[in-house]
C-alpha cells in the first residue's frame, strides 16, 4: 500500500475510491503504489519535482497543510509556468476547504503532462 514519507491519519485509500467518478485513474494508482504523498517545504519540492519523470509514480502528491486554497492555486500556477514544460508535468492542486471532490488535506499533486493529456481523452475531459 502507499505510504506517506511521514505518517498521518488520513485515510488517502478512502479518498482515492470517493474520487473515482472525476478521476477513474488515481485508486488504481494509489492500490499499485504509484502514488508518492510527500510533506511540502519549497527545498523539499524542487528537489523531488525535478525527480518526478525519473521514478516509477503516476503522481507526486505533496501535503501543505498551512496552505489557504487562494494561495495554492498561486502558488500551483506559477509551477505550471516555471517547471511544467521544463519537467514535462502537470501541476493540479486540492484544498479541502473547497468541498466536493477536494483532497482531505491541501495538496499539488505533480502528474506527467502527457500521461495526463491521454487519460483525459479517454474520457472526453476537455481541460483548460
Amino acid at each position: 500500500m502507499a505510504k506517506a514519507l511521514k505518517e498521518d491519519n488520513i485515510d488517502w485509500q478512502g479518498y482515492y475510491a470517493s474520487i473515482k467518478s472525476v478521476c477513474p485513474w488515481s485508486y488504481k494508482a494509489f492500490m499499485n503504489d504509484n502514488i508518492l504523498v510527500i510533506d511540502y517545504s519549497a527545498n523539499c519540492f524542487k528537489t523531488w519535482s525535478c525527480l518526478f519523470n525519473s521514478t516509477k509514480y503516476e503522481a507526486f502528491v505533496f501535503k501543505m497543510p498551512q496552505i489557504t486554497a487562494e494561495e495554492l492555486h498561486t502558488l500551483c500556477d506559477h509551477y505550471n509556468e516555471t517547471l511544467g514544460d521544463k519537467y514535462k508535468s502537470e501541476f493540479l492542486w486540492s484544498h479541502n476547504e473547497e468541498g466536493g471532490d477536494s483532497a482531505p488535506v491541501p495538496i499539488i499533486i505533480q502528474q506527467d503532462k502527457a500521461q495526463l493529456e491521454q487519460l483525459r481523452n479517454k474520457i472526453g475531459y476537455e481541460h483548460e
